[in-house]
């Protein structure tokens, strides 16, 4: 699919800004922390499926979504360094080590992996395809990954715990970033099989 310049809906950054402002309120006040299993899961899983209804469903979002570079889509996950901060949590005690563990390494490696799929271009033939696309796929799983582990952790009880997951700044990760970083995997799943259809078409 070959992009080309299309403005991003006005609405749809006004919608944005107003999601972030709340997420900072509700963690500031002190009601995501009282919000109690499986709670924190259902609101993640229902802000992907509300971004992903966007995405695929709203002709100006989806118009949007497929004119960004990929690598605007990919360079997005490059914020996953931020699995550095877990490590220092839990070397600090103040985060489960179970947690910091695969949450921050995975986040690292996936962050790496976008760094180097920037650098790398845009994917033009087949096997750089495939290499975008096992990046997505890790990076994703990784996700499953750390959102399952989270609740293992909680459902434990153990000290420490995920506590400053739901506490500012660390909470807008699961309120606002993490599903955000899914959704674009699955956008991502979509340029690629769209690119690998146009450049069949141009090969034939």
């Amino acid at each position: 699919m070959t992009s080309h310049v299309v403005s991003q809906p006005r609405w749809l950054g006004l919608v944005v800004l107003a999601w972030l402002a709340l997420a900072v309120l509700v963690a500031a006040s002190g009601r995501l922390a009282t919000i109690p299993f499986p709670g924190p899961q259902i609101v993640i899983v229902a802000l992907v499926a509300l971004l992903l209804f966007l995405g695929t469903r709203v002709a100006s979002v989806r118009a949007w979504i497929d004119a960004l570079p990929l690598r605007v889509l990919t360079g997005m996950h490059i914020s996953r360094f931020i699995g550095l901060a877990f490590l220092l949590y839990a070397a600090r005690g103040a985060l489960s080590p179970v947690f910091a563990e695969r949450a921050g390494i995975g986040d690292i490696v996936s962050a790496i992996g976008a760094l180097a799929l920037v650098l790398s271009g845009e994917p033009r033939t087949a096997r750089h395809r495939a290499l975008y696309g096992v990046w997505n796929v890790v990076g994703l799983l990784d996700f499953v990954v750390v959102v399952v582990t989270a609740a293992w952790v909680g459902l434990q009880g153990t000290t420490p715990g995920v506590a400053p997951l739901v506490h500012l700044p660390l909470s807008l990760l699961p309120t606002f970033a993490v599903p955000i970083l899914v959704a674009s995997h699955v956008f991502i799943f979509r340029r690629l099989r769209a690119l690998a259809r146009e450049q069949a078409r141009h090969a034939s």
